[in-house]
């Protein structure tokens, strides 16, 4: 049965959006139930049913993350969420890179991003480089998260394989006060408080956690301080949000580890420390009206400032000559040894410093039309959003050396080289629209689009103040429109097929503008000189599949097939590297093209008190062009070819996701998730001629058990089998610290053991 959507209905779609699932019978003027509306843009406003989605969509509500446990929301879409993976680059918890689709969300710098998120309508990709930064998302403000799949153009810029969109609590929607706390392995504390409530036109809500542990791994202690709150007004015709997030972390994650390193001790780590500390406040105000019953404006505004910090530690090409410090080929970097170094170290240390001042703001503007249309349903919305970034960002590298633990101590030495103080001013402006019209009362169709203009200026210093990016001048503009168009056509009233077809695009980012002169290698990703532009990134999506529903189970079965033009690819350049103290030196290029392709599979359900579900995925992640890198091998320096239909490194392409949650009693409930996801390349191992990173499987496990109405007990272990295994891998130097003797050039990120955590939860 369609549904009116009209102011009538406002209240109760509203709710429904910030709950999937919530089911309308409890009005018995509508006689609608298990209706899940799902929000077409970033801005959310009146929604679309999800049967009329043209694509797979998947959803969570608070209830489904605090019920699962999870430490984070990728954690959570790790452990539940069909398509995802993690790699574990830095091994921190914190600072995962998660992967949807063969597409990535990270918080490193110089990683090639391909997912867009929102919080609350506004995007939260960094401005310097659209990195994703999870501790940044308070866990206990959010009220519901859908993953978007495909490119879709609606959610602007770097949306290549799908977008996360994500809407807070307010006091309306989540009333009552609770207090949290847990604690267990790996020295992980943790409390939050959250507090709601509502007195006839306005609410409000907030909440606040401390998170800090030692880590499992050794010298990686983190700490995590977020708040989240929302004051909040509506009336008949109107709502108006104004919230806050404000989140302090301090990150200990110091990465890979060799893989000989690894076998004999998991819990060692390579060279330290690799620290970032991120310090975010945002303030968002959100708004809506019903001008008449058929038209609602959305609108937002936000200012957001999020700085960070980073600390490494690491080894060098540099060596000790008699009094002066000089590099592989004997070009003197220092002319003296500096105050510490008495000739006799076989290992020189480097301190890389970072500093990134991001400031942002912007807004954004939409109606939604829902006049009918040569007589049946339609929705159309229009829309327009402008974002200003500013971004300072000063790097340098400090000559150290290595303490007896692998850890660094700095000389106050700077290399002129290595200093970078660049400013980048990024404009984007944007147009967009979607449109579903009913066809028949089985077939409705969706087309959209969304233009989008962006400007980079980028100016500043490099390289010890020799380039003057003011002068050489380094603005880049880029502009595209992006389509979509799709059908979704109910065969029966419980069995719905869909298809799509959708475009977005991804502009290089600063670091990447910036490193793309051949005769001028760069410290990835620091470095900042006026080079030849890159062309944008554009994905294109085809996807098509079928959903139902039978009794209380819900299913879904589709393929994609997403093609990325102009994709972009760093290039190590191994021979210059020996000249210079910076391991990672190289320059970004576009290639041709990469493809990801898949199938989807999922279930869930509930019945009586047992709640379950079950994802299968196939990801294909290939490299459609063929091309030459280098790589150094024993000391030598050894080219390998990449060919069409090579796989992509870092992606697993079958993963398994099953869970079950059991009621056995009122108070008592018990539950698991499992899954396995299977082996992939060695990031340096794009020609495929390697082994592979094994495959893995964990099983964990969650319980809570409710004293009365007011206090509850929760449990969970984590990894209960124990394995030892890895998720991420890559190529490096593993001669480059003083106590190991170790040839294996393969790095990997170890997997945590075993663990468990023990909490309570008062509620009033």
């Amino acid at each position: 049965m369609a549904i009116p959507f009209r102011r009538s209905v406002l209240p109760a779609l509203l709710a429904t959006a910030l709950s999937p699932g919530f089911s309308l019978a409890a009005e018995p003027d509508l006689q609608l139930e298990n209706i899940e509306v799902i929000s077409l843009t970033p801005l959310h406003g009146v929604g679309l049913e999800a049967d009329k989605i043209p694509s797979n969509v998947q959803t969570a509500t608070a209830e489904d993350i605090e019920r699962n446990q999870a430490l984070d929301i990728s954690d959570f879409m790790n452990q539940t969420m069909g398509s995802m993976s993690i790699n574990h680059a830095q091994n921190n918890p914190f600072q995962p890179d998660l992967k949807f689709r063969g597409f990535t969300a990270s918080p490193l710098v110089g990683n090639a991003q391909g997912i867009s998120v929102y919080q609350d309508g506004v995007r939260i990709n960094e401005p310097f480089g659209d990195a994703v930064n999870f501790e940044l998302l308070p866990k206990s403000a959010i009220a519901s998260m859908n993953m978007m799949s495909g490119s879709n153009p609606l959610f602007g810029l770097n949306t290549l394989g799908g977008a996360l969109s994500i809407q807070t609590k307010n006091g309306f929607t989540h009333p009552g006060h609770s207090l949290e706390a847990y604690t267990g392995s790996f020295g992980r504390d943790s409390g939050t408080i959250e507090s709601g409530g509502s007195d006839g036109n306005l609410a409000y809500f907030v909440t606040g956690s401390i998170t800090k542990e030692d880590g499992w791994r050794d010298f990686s202690p983190s700490r995590v301080e977020q708040f989240f709150s929302n004051l909040s007004y509506r009336n008949e015709t109107s709502s108006l949000d104004f919230g806050i997030t404000a989140v302090d972390s301090d990150l200990n994650g110091n990465g890979a580890s060799p893989i000989e390193l690894v076998r004999e001790d998991r819990e060692a780590v390579f060279t330290h420390p690799d620290n970032t500390k991120n310090e975010l406040r945002m303030f968002t105000l959100n708004g809506s009206h019903w001008v008449n019953d058929t038209m609602m404006l959305s609108a937002n505004t936000y200012y957001r400032r999020s700085d960070r910090s980073t600390f490494n530690g690491d080894g060098s090409e540099l060596e000790i000559d008699g009094a002066n410090i000089v590099d592989d080929d004997g070009e003197v970097v220092t002319p003296f040894a500096p105050l510490g170094f008495d000739g006799s170290e076989e290992f020189i240390a480097l301190n890389n410093t970072s500093k990134t001042k991001q400031d942002s703001y912007g807004f954004g503007l939409q109606s939604t039309f829902l006049d009918d249309l040569f007589g049946r349903e339609n929705q159309l919305i229009v829309g327009a959003s402008y974002d200003r970034s500013d971004v300072k960002h000063a790097s340098q590298s400090e000559i150290a050396q290595f303490t007896d633990s692998r850890g660094t101590d700095g000389t106050g030495f700077i290399i002129d080289e290595t200093v970078v103080d660049g400013d980048i001013e990024t404009d984007t402006f944007s147009l967009f629209f979607t449109n579903t019209h009913s066809l028949t009362e089985r077939l409705d169709l969706t087309v959209g689009g969304r233009y989008n203009w962006i400007q980079i200026d980028i100016s500043g210093t490099s390289e010890g103040g020799e380039q003057d990016l003011n002068e050489t001048g380094n603005k880049h503009v880029f502009k595209r429109f992006n389509p979509t168009v799709g059908l979704t056509y109910a065969l029966r009233d419980n069995l719905t097929v869909y298809g799509n077809y959708s475009e977005s695009n991804r502009a290089p980012t600063p670091s990447e503008l910036t490193c793309s002169e051949e005769s001028s290698p760069c410290s990835y990703p620091n470095a900042f000189l006026a080079d030849p532009p890159l062309d944008d990134v554009v994905a294109r999506t085809i996807e098509t599949g079928l959903r139902g529903q039978h009794g209380t189970m819900n299913w879904n079965a589709g393929v994609f097939y997403t093609e990325l033009k102009d994709d972009l690819f760093f290039f190590p350049d191994v021979e210059d590297e020996v000249n210079d103290p910076r391991l990672t030196l190289g320059n970004f290029d576009n290639i041709d093209k990469t493809a990801r392709a898949g199938l989807e599979l999922g279930v869930n359900g509930q019945q009586d008190k047992l709640l379950w579900f079950a994802n299968y995925s196939y990801v294909r992640a290939t490299f459609e062009d063929s091309f030459l890198y280098a790589r150094e091998v024993d000391d030598e320096v050894e080219t390998f070819e990449v060919k069409k239909g090579d796989r992509l490194p870092g992606i697993p392409e079958h993963n398994i996701k099953i869970g079950v949650d059991y009621a056995f009693t009122p108070k008592l409930s018990l539950g698991a998730t499992a899954s396995y996801h299977s082996s992939q390349y060695y990031r340096g191992d794009e020609a495929n001629e390697d082994k592979k990173i094994s495959g893995y499987g964990l099983v964990n496990l969650h319980g809570r058990y409710k004293l009365n109405k007011h206090v509850q007990f929760f449990a969970k272990v984590d990894n209960l089998f124990d394995s030892e295994y890895e998720n991420f891998g890559l190529y490096g130097e593993p001669d480059e610290a003083p106590g190991l003797d170790l040839d294996d050039p393969r790095f990997v990120g170890a997997g945590a053991p075993r663990a468990g955590w023990i909490g309570f939860k008062v509620t009033l």
